[in-house]
């Protein structure tokens, strides 16, 4: 999961807008992972290496960690294929380099490896606490943990460091989206908006900082806008789905939650907020068969499992649901909401100690871990 959040950016479909900012001299290659974890598209990135060159051929390391950083195939083929003039590489990454992290970075998320990705960017901020990617990257990290705070703290560093970075003010916006900080979502889309106008991402931003505000009518226009520039995003219809959802739309509602779900193949946060949908309409059995095939995608997933079985408690499927909650808590046995659903559906089936003696588990173990 890690690696597709932190590098959702890397999987959005080509669009066609302005470069990055002219930079003279070539391209190191480096530089080209490092606007991967900015969130220059694809096509900016092949433009500059093809304008400008690379200071030296690429070594496999390089598209090892382009690869594990979500690069498209034509991305490393450009790169693989490119010609420049050729310097010594010496000893590669044994040679610390103010880049080098890039690389341990990409094969943490490789191997899913949180805690290494997030420790090595922890030393590399102390190392360089002025280079804006490294804050960049740092704040991915900690909203991934759902750490808003210090997410938060790294996303301000970077629009401090880099103020005219739009991708700076972008990402700043969505932490405070996710951190439930309406004017800082919107000031900052705005911003975003304001310095890339012909980038559907910066509308997708901007529509999530609206949808926030309850101002859906503009936040549906900030998604037709991003859908006008580049269709591509399957974060336009998720966006739609709740919007619609929230104005009681729901045909509408279901359709762009199915279109973002058919665009991106295997989706479980989409799958899980169209349960919620249907839940919310009373179509538990719809509820029902979108979160087994979401499971089924993933079995792995912790909110698909905790709303499936909510799902079933919903419609009364007492069984399935504390099959569910068991499966869950075989995973994570220090899930409190999940402890609390299972003792919920032990007692709706009449099997009250049951009940009784989950709840008191609950009540021994003070730490249990909270559902956000």
């Amino acid at each position: 999961m890690i690696g597709l959040v932190l590098f959702a950016a890397l999987s959005i479909p080509p669009q066609q807008s302005s470069p990055p900012p002219e930079v003279t001299g070539p391209v190191a290659p480096e530089q080209v992972l490092a606007w991967q974890l900015e969130g220059l598209t694809q096509e900016e990135i092949r433009d500059e290496v093809r304008k400008r060159g690379l200071t030296e051929y690429p070594e496999i390391a390089l598209l090892s960690a382009l690869s594990a950083a979500g690069a498209d195939a034509e991305t490393i083929h450009t790169l693989r294929q490119t010609k420049a003039p050729r310097k010594i590489w010496k000893l590669g990454l044994r040679l610390p380099s103010p880049t080098d992290y890039l690389y341990a970075i990409a094969g943490a998320i490789l191997w899913n490896d949180r805690e290494s990705a997030l420790l090595t960017i922890q030393s590399e901020a102390e190392k360089q606490p002025r280079n804006p990617n490294v804050h960049l990257i740092y704040a991915h990290l900690a909203s991934i943990q759902e750490d808003w705070i210090q997410a938060y703290g790294e996303a301000t560093a970077t629009v401090k460091l880099a103020p005219e970075s739009p991708y700076a003010h972008g990402l700043r916006s969505t932490i405070c989206y996710h951190a439930r900080l309406p004017e800082c979502a919107a000031r900052e889309a705005g911003i975003f908006v304001k310095e890339r106008p012909e980038d559907a991402g910066a509308y997708i931003v901007l529509g999530h900082a609206l949808e926030m505000q309850a101002n859906f009518a503009e936040s549906l226009q900030a998604y037709t806008e991003a859908k006008r520039l580049h269709a591509g995003y399957s974060a336009i219809y998720e966006g739609m789905g709740r919007v619609y959802g929230q104005m009681g739309e729901f045909e509408k509602a279901v359709e762009a939650f199915e279109q973002a779900i058919r665009m991106e193949g295997n989706a479980p946060e989409y799958s899980c907020e169209l349960a919620q949908l249907y839940l919310a309409e009373g179509y538990t059995r719809k509820a029902i068969e979108t979160l087994l095939k979401a499971k089924e995608n993933d079995p792995d997933r912790v909110e698909v499992l905790l709303a499936l079985g909510n799902a079933y408690l919903a419609g009364e499927h007492y069984p399935a649901a504390i099959r569910e909650y068991r499966e869950l808590l075989e995973r994570l046995p220090d899930l409190e909401i999940a402890r609390a659903q299972l003792a919920k559906a032990l007692r709706a089936e009449g099997r009250g100690e049951e009940a009784d003696q989950v709840s008191m588990d609950s009540q021994m173990q003070p730490n249990l871990t909270k559902s956000h």
